[in-house]
């Protein structure tokens, strides 16, 4: 299985795993520019919740942002 579907199938897992009512929103760079002292390798995944409420958590890889975005919810 290549990146892309390994992400795909990650994305798709970790979409089922959270709680009714919230919805994967993205995952993303963590670099906040392209200036040098603000580039990352690390990853963010990012939820809405029911309120529109927004949780997200940030690994050194997209994989691992997913799933210790939902084990923030406790569903590990």
């Amino acid at each position: 299985m290549d990146d892309s579907q390994d992400l795909t199938r990650a994305w798709n897992e970790a979409q089922e795993r959270l709680p009714v009512g919230w919805s994967l929103e993205g995952l993303r760079c963590a670099s906040t520019s392209l200036s040098v002292e603000d580039r990352s390798d690390d990853w963010v995944a990012v939820a809405t919740g029911p309120s529109r409420e927004e949780r997200s958590h940030r690994s050194d890889g997209p994989v691992s942002a997913l799933e210790g975005l939902v084990a923030s919810f406790g569903r590990a």
